[in-house]
């Protein structure tokens, strides 16, 4: 796997667990919001 690809899952990675620490819904988007500089998408809070 290139290195900058390998870099970039680990940054989704990374916010995704910030994301479900914080109790959040984190999803990756798809390829027309990712065209417009949106990766990923952090959603309320989650059901208890």
């Amino acid at each position: 796997m290139e290195i900058n690809l390998q870099k970039e899952e680990f940054s989704y990675a990374y916010i995704r667990a910030i994301a479900t620490v914080a109790g959040c819904i984190c999803e990756r988007t798809t390829t027309p919001l990712d065209k417009l500089g949106v990766d990923l998408i952090i959603t309320g809070l989650k059901s208890p």
